[in-house]
Parts: C-alpha cells; structure tokens; sequence
C-alpha cells in the first residue's frame, strides 16, 4: 500500500472513532484511578459542545431551506391564485 492510501485510512479511522464517540451522550471524563486535570476535562468537554452545536447548525440549515421552499411555494400558489380568478374583491372601488 501507498503511504497516501495508509494516511487516508488512519484519518478515516480517527474520524470514524470521533464521530461515534461524539454521537453518544456527553460523559464527564472522570476515571477515579486517574483524575484527569481540569484543563483537560474542559477542553474534552468544548470538543462536545462544539460537536452538538454543528449539529444543531446543519439541522437548523435543512429546516430553513425547507421553510423557504414552502415560502416559495406558498407565494406561487397566491399568484397563480390571483391570476385564475380576476374581478374578485380587493377592496371598495372608488366612483
């Protein structure tokens, strides 16, 4: 094998471990035979956060677009609407 293609599947690999590891509940990392410090302990639970936040970003993206395009939709709908029925009522008209 090719030193890229070993590079590629370690990243790969590293990438996999995270992404399951992320996908789990939030776990203090406390080991009572070994505490870890505090600077780690808060930087392993930024990574989390930073991680569930991606999340909530890209799913808050998909939930947009999709509103929009009801938005689309629904203001096509209104013009076609308008167009198919002329002489309705828009209001008083004026002498």
């Amino acid at each position: 094998m090719s030193q890229t293609r070993l590079n590629d599947q370690s990243t790969d690999a590293i990438r996999n471990r995270y992404q399951s590891f992320f996908d789990n509940a939030f776990l203090p990392n406390i080991r009572h035979e070994q505490m870890p410090g505090a600077d780690e302990r808060l930087a392993y639970a930024a990574e989390f956060a930073a991680h569930r936040l991606g999340q909530i970003d890209d799913k808050l993206g998909r939930l947009i677009a999709i509103m929009e395009r009801g938005a689309g939709q629904i203001s096509q709908l209104r013009k076609r609407r308008s167009q198919q029925l002329p002489g309705t009522f828009l209001g008083p008209t004026v002498a």
